[in-house]
């Protein structure tokens, strides 16, 4: 996927400054493509297929969907490109409606910001203001292009002179400068495109709830994976009928009367017997929906499990503990939630599973997580979070968080992790720079690993309900097939979401 650049400058250094862009690129063998007006930027509508009443229309009803439009557009060209140079001008007839289209559209697409200032007699401060303007929005601005004031030395960016010949400075400024977050949007419909490239089966295994019934069907129909529903056929195909939903060709299994149920239980026999399960206990036991979608699972008849609608966390999660297992070198089950802000997406962790987990066990946390990051296309800076930064506090949920640090980097070397540190100094760059001076995680942390289960829950649900976030999850992880546990209170949305990364997660 090809790096993306806003180009933000004055109408009349429009043309210069694309000129720049692409013999630098050129020069340096790079492809290049524009998201740019055409003629005159009265064909908004020619270069994203949509028209400007529309997108007024859109906008005004705050419906994210036309940013997923724009998305499409811009990773189309950032698929076969190095490059791909979004010109702002092309967003000029609605930025009187939306005075901050341009930086939403940028953050959405994770540009980084390339401008060109007119010459001036206050150059200097216009360059840092406009420099410090970006930065305050969590935009980069690597490099700002200029016809005179080259003098000017500014930390994070160099300047070049739009008429003279490319640098080398210039090309690695943009190189380097590769934005690390993922926004909801891309990071929504990249889901939806890694599902239905390699489409799985996920076991529902409650299927009276009607919420189940509406997520399969609304899974069915956007094409992300198979579903296998558990329950009576007959009771279910009614209970779809009334309420509209298209299920005619979902397999739905009676654990009671299924031909595999006998054979499961055999399964189940042989992987427990020797921690005394009888055979007519896992006879009894296969019967339970939760055993059965996992052992489904086991058997590779289905690709995950999600379940907990109306389960219990540990209906959902023991008999996969008992019979999927952990992963080589993981010790334990442990989860995320995929926090979808304005324009960012976090990682909490653990929100859902281990009460009051040791040294060593969140130090797991933390490895797992940042694989679990890692697999849905975060580059991890993991905080390890405290009430003190560093050694600014004392005591012995200070001394668990920095020894869980020390263990989680014996482990790893590679990982990006610091601690202790408070939320503040975690999220914020002036904050973590003051509270911890030097360290490559503080300010710009993406994975925050909170210290327990109260911490962590309580986190999650208030950032939830008072930032009307979306929290995907719980995502649990560590497990060598995925089984994913619903919250009782869930919402048809949240059961959608867990089941696409369920998905996700099969696919390895």
């Amino acid at each position: 996927m090809g790096h993306g650049i806003l180009l933000h400058t004055p109408k009349s250094l429009e043309e210069k400054a694309i000129r720049y862009l692409q013999d630098l690129f050129k020069t340096h063998g790079k492809s290049v493509a524009l998201f740019a007006p055409v003629g005159d930027c009265e064909n908004f509508q020619a270069v994203c297929g949509l028209g400007i009443p529309e997108v007024l229309e859109r906008l005004a009803k705050q419906d994210e969907g036309v940013f997923t439009d724009i998305l499409e557009i811009y990773q189309n060209l950032a698929t076969y490109h190095d490059y791909v140079v979004v010109v702002a001008s092309c967003f000029e007839p609605l930025q009187s409606f939306d005075s901050r289209l341009l930086d939403t559209i940028a953050q959405h697409l994770n540009l980084v910001v390339v401008n060109a200032l007119l010459p001036s007699p206050n150059l200097a401060a216009e360059v840092q203001l406009a420099h410090a303007s970006f930065k305050n929005v969590g935009l980069l601005n690597p490099l700002s292009l200029l016809t005179s004031g080259l003098a000017l030395e500014l930390p994070d960016l160099i300047l070049a002179n739009l008429n003279a010949q490319p640098t080398k400075d210039a090309f690695e400024s943009l190189e380097q400068a590769n934005s690390t977050c993922v926004s909801p949007v891309c990071f929504q419909h990249g889901l939806l495109a890694r599902a239905k490239k390699d489409v799985k089966t996920i076991v529902l295994p409650e299927s009276q709830d009607e919420r189940i019934l509406r997520a399969a069907h609304a899974i069915l129909q956007l094409g992300v994976a198979k579903v296998i529903l558990l329950g009576q056929p007959d009771k279910v195909y009614q209970d779809a009928q009334k309420l509209g939903l298209d299920l005619k060709d979902t397999p739905i299994l009676d654990p009671h009367t299924s031909p595999l149920t006998q054979q499961l239980a055999q399964t189940l026999y042989s992987l427990r017997q020797a921690k005394g399960l009888s055979l007519e206990q896992a006879q009894e036991l296969i019967k339970t929906p939760t055993y059965f979608g996992t052992m489904l699972v086991y058997g590779g008849h289905a690709d995950g499990m999600v379940s907990g609608a109306t389960h219990t966390t540990a209906e959902t999660v023991r008999p996969a503990l008992q019979t999927i297992k952990l992963l080589p070198g993981v010790k334990i089950v442990s989860s995320v939630f995929f926090m979808c802000l304005d324009t960012k997406v976090y990682v909490f962790g653990d929100c859902a599973i281990n009460p009051n987990p040791t040294s060593e066990e969140l130090a797991q946390i933390a490895l797992t997580s940042a694989t679990t990051a890692k697999s849905f296309g975060f580059e991890p800076r993991i905080a390890m979070l405290s009430y003190s930064s560093g050694t600014s506090g004392k005591g012995p949920d200070v001394d668990k968080v920095a020894r869980a640090v020390q263990i989680a980097r014996s482990l790893d070397s590679t990982l990006l992790i610091d601690g202790p540190l408070q939320f503040d100094a975690a999220i914020d760059p002036k904050t973590g720079s003051k509270k911890m001076p030097g360290s490559a995680v503080a300010g710009r942390a993406n994975v925050f690993i909170f210290p327990d289960l109260d911490a962590g829950n309580i986190a999650y649900k208030a950032v939830q309900r008072t930032a009307k976030t979306l929290a995907i999850g719980p995502v649990l992880q560590g497990l060598k097939k995925p089984v994913n546990d619903l919250s009782r209170g869930c919402l048809v949305g949240d059961v959608i979401n867990t089941i696409i990364m369920t998905a996700i997660q099969a696919q390895g």
